[in-house]
């Protein structure tokens, strides 16, 4: 009896991959037997679904998916759970904010096209865990949003960026940097242009400024990544490594100089057990108030990004005092009790062979001497000449006439 199953099994194996039959008709062939013969019909057998999730799930090299799967749910559930009261059926929990998530990695500019690409993409609804029952509608995350309030949404942000400095992402030992710097952390802070969705077409009053569908939206200054200057502009402090730290969004007229003190008060107040060692901005904040408030007020080192600065007589290209033969001193330290930076001659006068009358202070060590931060925070203050930011692009020679050129 044995050996007949597996003759009928080994004879509808070989009818299936030849395509004699098809696996609709396999109930028909095994209910055929010589008393009872049944006509050929069609039967449907109920078969799992390989659904999109499924294949996007099994690739490895799927970002999206890699993404969501690292996200610590704890840094969410606890915040979340607070807002709802637990009486009446649950409802979609720490899913609508995995679903926010991402609306921004995705790009979605509304919560309409959110909600509607959950309900037409089964590997959405997996990453933000809303597979069993009905997807949320755009007006859900409305409740979302007052339920959780600003407070709440930097409270999950907060477990974030604490979950990362655990991990060592704030402050990595980078090797381009000089080991002799401050302790703390290196931010950077920089504005962004927000393009607005609503109306473009303002009315102009009679006070000359405009009026939009979107009472925040202003008119400001051309940027070269967004031509159309109406909108918001977002000001931000990041780490060295990219993590965002803290932000505030404003009209699209506002200066970057006037954001920095209120995002270093956030910091401050959201991360009260972080130290800030130095802060890299560019020329946008290139001012004596923000020079002298950011080092007065917070004990942070402002680096700036900008070209050569225009020096008195007596002083290089680089703010660094001469000699009076013409020599640049050179930099022995920096006393941040007594505001002052501190230069030494190293009597490079002596290898000058042109040199007629001798230096009167060769013989007594060398000469010292000092600028002070009272005198500019701008020109002397404790971020002159520190090799903060690496140089990353390299002068490449050019080949010579009549060589070929090798793409990469």
């Amino acid at each position: 009896m044995q050996v007949l199953y597996f003759i009928c099994g080994y004879v509808l194996s070989s009818l299936l991959f030849l395509g004699s039959v098809s696996i609709e008709q396999i109930p028909t062939l095994l209910l055929n037997t010589p008393d009872r013969r049944l006509p050929m019909t069609d039967y449907q057998l109920p078969m799992p679904k390989l659904s999109s999730a499924y294949l996007d799930r099994i690739d490895e090299d799927n970002d999206l998916i890699n993404y969501f799967r690292l996200i610590n749910l704890y840094n969410i559930h606890p915040v979340v759970k607070k807002c709802y009261s637990h009486t009446g059926p649950q409802g979609y929990g720490i899913g609508l904010f995995l679903s926010r998530m991402l609306k921004v990695k995705q790009t979605f500019v509304s919560d309409r096209i959110l909600a509607r690409r959950l309900s037409e993409n089964s590997t959405y609804r997996h990453l933000c865990l809303l597979e069993e029952g009905p997807t949320p509608a755009h007006n859900t995350y409305n409740t979302l949003r007052k339920h959780l309030g600003v407070k709440r949404y930097a409270k999950i942000h907060v477990n974030f960026v604490n979950e990362a400095n655990k991990l060592g992402l704030l402050n990595p030992n980078i090797k381009q940097l000089p080991k002799n710097r401050r302790e703390g952390l290196i931010l950077i802070g920089d504005s962004t242009p927000i393009r607005s969705y609503c109306s473009s077409k303002g009315i102009k009053q009679e006070n000359g400024s405009w009026l939009f569908t979107d009472p925040s939206v202003s008119f400001g200054h051309p940027h070269h990544k967004d031509k159309y200057p109406v909108g918001h502009k977002a000001h931000s402090l990041i780490t060295i490594t990219g993590i965002p730290m803290v932000s505030i969004v404003s009209t699209r007229r506002d200066s970057d100089e006037i954001h920095i003190f209120p995002l270093l008060d956030g910091f401050k107040k959201r991360f009260p057990s972080l130290n800030i060692a130095y802060i890299v901005l560019d020329a946008g904040y290139d001012s004596e108030e923000v020079h002298k408030g950011i080092y007065e007020g917070y004990t942070v080192i402002l680096i700036i990004i900008r070209g050569k600065m225009v020096y008195q007589k007596g002083f290089n290209s680089d703010g660094t005092p001469l000699c009076e033969f013409g020599y640049p001193f050179t930099k022995t330290g920096v006393d941040y009790k007594r505001k002052c930076t501190r230069y030494h001659c190293k009597k490079v006068c002596q290898k000058d062979t042109q040199i007629i009358f001798p230096c009167s202070h060769s013989e007594r060590g060398g000469f010292v001497t000092y600028t002070h931060f009272r005198d500019s925070y701008r020109k002397y203050g404790p971020g002159l000449n520190i090799p903060m930011i690496p140089a990353t692009h390299s002068k490449r020679k050019r080949p010579p006439v009549g060589a070929k050129r090798r793409w990469a």
